[in-house]
């Protein structure tokens, strides 16, 4: 250490040819001559004020308290409701897709059922007689939808 040369600045020590500093080493608070200033904290004495109840802003919390659990009540309320009736409406549309479904069943049912001879029989059973030829009134239609009729027509 004899060849390199030491630098002192405000109490640290630089040693040339090395690029560490000596953190081990305090610098002396202790060594200024100067004059030294020692600022003691002012203490302010605030006058002690008794701790009160303050009886608007503790009813206005508890007002609040209770709206906000007011209106959460209801709130789950209206959304069970919600969800009560969309189950409703799940069920009642599968019961009317199930009616649609027997109805055309049945309506298959009844279109297969139908025999125009044994309705014919069971009419003619019960009392009815065929149309006479007499008693059939034809007309000719033109491509209008009106129909236009210039006599009375025959009450059968």
């Amino acid at each position: 250490m004899t060849e390199q040369k030491k630098w002192t600045d405000r109490n640290n020590v630089y040693v040339f040819g090395s690029a560490a500093r000596a953190y081990d080493t305090m610098p002396d608070f202790n060594e200024h001559s100067g004059r030294v200033v020692r600022r003691e904290p002012k203490v302010i004495e605030r006058p002690a004020s008794k701790p009160k109840l303050d009886f608007f802003s503790i009813g206005l919390i508890v007002l609040t308290f209770v709206a906000v659990m007011v209106v959460g009540i209801i709130y789950l309320n209206l959304n069970f409701q919600s969800t009560y009736l969309s189950k409703n409406v799940v069920k009642l549309q599968h019961e009317v897709v199930e009616m649609e479904k027997s109805n055309r069943a049945l309506d298959e049912q009844l279109e297969d059922g139908v025999n125009l001879k044994k309705i014919y029989k069971k009419a003619t059973k019960l009392g009815m007689k065929p149309m006479k030829k007499s008693k059939i009134v034809t007309y000719q239609r033109k491509k209008s939808a009106e129909i236009r009729a210039y006599g009375e027509i025959p009450k059968i």
